[in-house]
C-alpha cells in the first residue's frame, strides 16, 4: 500500500502554528520539524559559547541571542532556530516583526547525534541563504573540538580547533575564543 504524500504547509500556516504552540518547530520545504531537546552538556555548551561571546562583544554594537531566536532564509522561506547567533549592528527582522532575525553574522550550532547529520547538511545550506552570515561554528560535545566554516568569496574556508589552549578567530566580528574557556564545566571532558 502507498503512504500518502505529507501535505505542505505555508510559511504564513507555519508562523501562526508556531507562535501559538508550546515547543518550537523548524520549517524547511513547507514542513515543520519538531525540536527535540538537548543534553545538559549541549546546554551548558551553548550558554557557554553565548557568554563568552557575549563578554568579548561588550560595548560594541553587537547582539548575542540563545536559541529563541527564531531566524528566516531568504531564498527557500525556511525558518530554524540555531543554538548561538550573532548580529552586528542593527537587528533585522522579516517584515517588521519582533520574533524574526534575517541577518545573522555568526551562527554557533552545538551537535548532538541526533541532529549532526543536519546541522552538518540540510541547515548548513539553508544558512548559506543568509547573505549577512559569516561564520558558521559547530561545537562537539564529547570532545573539545570546535569546527569552523568561513565565508570567502566564492567559497567557505574549513578550519578546526582541538584541546583546551586552542583559539577559534571569528574574523566577522573580531573575537577569539579559547576553547578551554567555551567547554569549561562540561562533564567527562579535560578542565580547562
Amino acid at each position: 500500500m502507498a503512504s500518502l504524500p505529507t501535505p505542505r504547509i505555508t510559511e504564513e500556516e507555519y508562523l501562526q502554528i508556531e507562535r501559538a504552540a508550546d515547543y518550537k518547530s523548524e520549517f524547511a520545504d513547507g514542513e515543520m520539524f519538531a525540536m527535540s531537546g538537548g543534553t545538559l552538556s549541549h546546554s551548558q555548551l551553548a550558554l557557554n559559547w553565548g557568554f563568552e561571546l557575549k563578554l568579548r562583544l561588550r560595548g560594541r554594537e553587537c547582539f548575542v541571542y540563545n536559541s529563541d531566536a527564531r531566524i528566516r532564509t531568504p531564498r527557500s522561506g525556511s525558518y530554524v532556530y540555531p543554538d548561538v547567533s550573532v548580529v552586528c549592528g542593527q537587528p533585522k527582522t522579516h517584515q517588521s516583526s519582533d520574533d524574526i532575525l534575517t541577518n545573522p553574522i555568526v551562527v554557533i550550532e552545538v551537535l548532538s547525534p541526533s541532529t549532526e547529520g543536519y546541522d552538518r547538511g540540510k541547515k548548513f545550506g539553508l544558512y548559506r541563504e543568509i547573505e549577512s552570515l559569516q561564520d558558521y561554528i559547530l561545537v562537539h560535545t564529547d570532545s573539545i573540538h570546535v569546527e569552523h566554516f568561513s565565508r570567502q568569496p566564492g567559497s567557505w574556508l574549513y578550519r578546526e580547533c582541538e584541546g583546551v589552549e586552542s583559539i577559534v578567530s571569528i574574523a566577522s566580528i573580531g573575537c577569539d575564543v579559547r576553547l578551554g574557556d567555551a567547554y569549561e564545566g562540561i562533564p567527562g571532558l579535560p578542565a580547562a
